[in-house]
């Protein structure tokens, strides 16, 4: 009977021991025990990626037709401010950005066949941009892909102008080349640009314009920035772009005439990114 009696207990100490190591490793004892590599309050990363922020937008820009065998341009020198957002979704890839800017007019010059014939001061711009795109390749320190986009435009000297509305299809990419320094780059195709307006050359008599413009323009646009990172939150941007467009519209005049239009500059920007 003894022997029996020592033999249950012992028993019972076995598996309360054997209980007490299940607990712990369940998370039921009082003080649950962890391997060192996992972390008591572990977080999934968030995939998305956000960038706002604010640019100064110099630009140099031109609107011209042709009629009677003549070209007619106004040209000027423009300074504008945007707004700008970016969103990367590192889950999928994908990414969505934008601006909207305002700008004025400041200083210009009518021209026909290349010759000043008379200068302007005033005038204004109005322009947005949309663009989702897919980067495919992505090794974290480098992404390049392609995207499609929507592009809006007002451009308007003298405070008579054109209206534009097209569809970019590009490629773009980003590098980061140190922690403080990266590059990015993007061009795009615009395959179709519907505007309408008005370009006026000396809008007074005798001057020459060119009234009721209907019709799709085509072109391109382009973009490069390098940015520093003095913070990890701040980035400070600087580079160019530039969009240019053309084709044959109808007008108010007889048959087609042929318009040309755009504009490029210096860019500097002050990015959030969280």
């Amino acid at each position: 009977m003894s022997r029996l009696l020592v033999g249950l207990a012992a028993g019972g100490v076995l598996v309360a021991g054997m209980g007490a190591a299940n607990a712990a490793d369940w998370g039921v004892s009082k003080d649950p025990v962890f391997k060192p590599a996992y972390p008591v309050h572990w977080e999934e990363e968030s995939p998305l990626g956000f960038e706002v922020g604010m640019r100064y937008f110099y630009g140099i820009g031109s609107q011209s037709f042709q009629l009677g065998g003549s070209t007619f341009s106004a040209d000027d020198q423009s300074h504008s401010l945007e707004a700008h957002l970016r969103i990367d979704d590192r889950s999928t890839s994908t990414y969505l950005k934008g601006h909207f800017g305002f700008g004025a007019i400041t200083d210009g010059t009518y021209k026909e066949n290349g010759t000043e014939i008379d200068s302007f001061q005033t005038g204004r711009l109005a322009y947005a941009l949309a663009d989702f795109g897919y980067t495919p390749l992505d090794t974290g320190a480098a992404r390049a892909g392609f995207f499609a986009g929507y592009m809006y435009a007002n451009e308007s000297p003298q405070d008579s102008g054109l209206d534009i509305h097209g569809l970019r299809l590009g490629i773009a990419g980003r590098a980061e080349l140190s922690d403080m320094l990266d590059i990015s780059a993007e061009i795009a195709a615009i395959p179709y640009a519907w505007v309408s307006g008005n370009i006026d050359v000396l809008p007074v008599p005798p001057g020459q314009s060119l009234t009721g413009i209907d019709g799709a323009l085509y072109g391109g646009a382009a973009e490069v920035m390098v940015g520093f990172h003095p913070t990890d939150e701040f980035t400070i941007r600087a580079g160019a772009r530039g969009t240019y467009l053309n084709g044959y519209v109808s007008s108010d005049e007889p048959g087609e005439q042929y318009v040309e239009t755009f504009r490029w500059g210096p860019v500097v920007e002050l990015t959030y990114r969280f």
